[in-house]
């Protein structure tokens, strides 16, 4: 059994401790926040036992759960890391390149998990999604939100590219060759909408266009090829296929419909970091991944705005 603890109190943290609960290769074994007061709110709730010290948790465990804010992930994951502590994030391992490849070398060195928690990855139509893929040779992927700027406009957009990033190379199965990216302020007097052209080493091409606006179509992924062309609708979360039949006629067919519930993804996400420390496989390969998609959508966001947001 893995003893785990919950670094961060908050509404995230009360979902994963909930779906914690139902794992049983997991042991919950404590709860750290520097707010002391939701701390000891969240602990009271799910009668955990309440630290004061990220280090006196990390004593007691085998692996954390960080669902604090983005800020504080290199601080937590680099002092869980170094006490050889398994580590899931949740958003992103870090907005400073340096310090991610630097939690990425960590992790290598002391052979532990670092996986980024990514419910849209994970989502069972996305897994649908990459089975139906065979040789993609073209891929469009819309994503429009309009959301309150609460960090800063660069992050927002770097979050949006970032997601898009890590789902197509994901999907794709190949390294990426090229990357060539604009930007265009439609609403605002920032950079609110991103254009990025990737060329995979396979011959396949990705067109992502990120825009921190709402539109009236659906964000969704769009792959072509041989013969089919599927679509997987972002926010619906509705697979779709359109092939051509023996007569010639085109005919568009659900692809799968699974329908799980996004708590249910969660769960499966926590089952599939209890598996990759249990097993020990996949350490190297998953916290590569997660650094290889952060530092291409760096690279995207610093084409954009050189040594704004993000230092080169």
């Amino acid at each position: 059994m893995i003893k785990i603890g919950i670094v961060g109190a908050n509404e995230l943290s009360k979902r994963h401790i909930a779906q914690l609960i139902q794992i049983p290769d997991f042991e919950i074994v404590g709860l750290f926040d520097h707010d002391t007061e939701n701390a000891r709110l969240v602990a009271s709730e799910f009668n955990i036992p309440l630290f004061d010290s990220l280090q006196l948790l990390l004593n007691v465990a085998d692996a954390v759960d960080i669902v604090s804010p983005v800020g504080t992930h290199f601080k937590y994951a680099s002092q869980s890391i170094m006490q050889s502590v398994h580590v899931l994030l949740s958003g992103l391992l870090s907005e400073d390149i340096r310090e991610a490849k630097q939690l990425n070398d960590l992790a290598i060195e002391a052979n532990v998990s670092l996986k980024i928690l990514h419910e849209e990855k994970f989502h069972p139509e996305i897994k649908a999604l990459r089975r139906l893929v065979k040789k993609p040779t073209y891929i469009e992927c819309n994503r429009f939100k309009n959301k309150v700027l609460s960090i800063s406009n660069d992050s927002i957009i770097f979050g949006m590219v970032l997601l898009d990033v890590d789902l197509l190379i994901s999907i794709v199965g190949s390294n990426v060759r090229k990357v060539v990216s604009n930007a265009s302020k439609i609403f605002n007097e920032y950079a609110d909408f991103i254009n990025v052209r990737i060329e995979f080493e396979n011959g396949c091409i990705a067109n992502i266009n990120c825009g921190n606006f709402e539109k009236a179509e659906s964000n969704s992924i769009r792959v072509y090829q041989k013969n089919e062309c599927i679509t997987l609708d972002l926010d619906r979360f509705d697979l779709t296929k359109l092939t051509k039949t023996d007569s010639g006629e085109y005919k568009e067919v659900p692809a799968n419909q699974s329908r799980t519930k996004i708590q249910d993804v969660v769960k499966l996400e926590l089952e599939d970091f209890a598996q990759a420390i249990l097993s020990r496989k996949r350490i190297t390969q998953d916290t590569y991944q997660s650094y290889q998609s952060l530092r291409i959508a760096h690279q995207i966001i610093e084409k954009l705005h050189p040594s704004t947001l993000f230092d080169a």
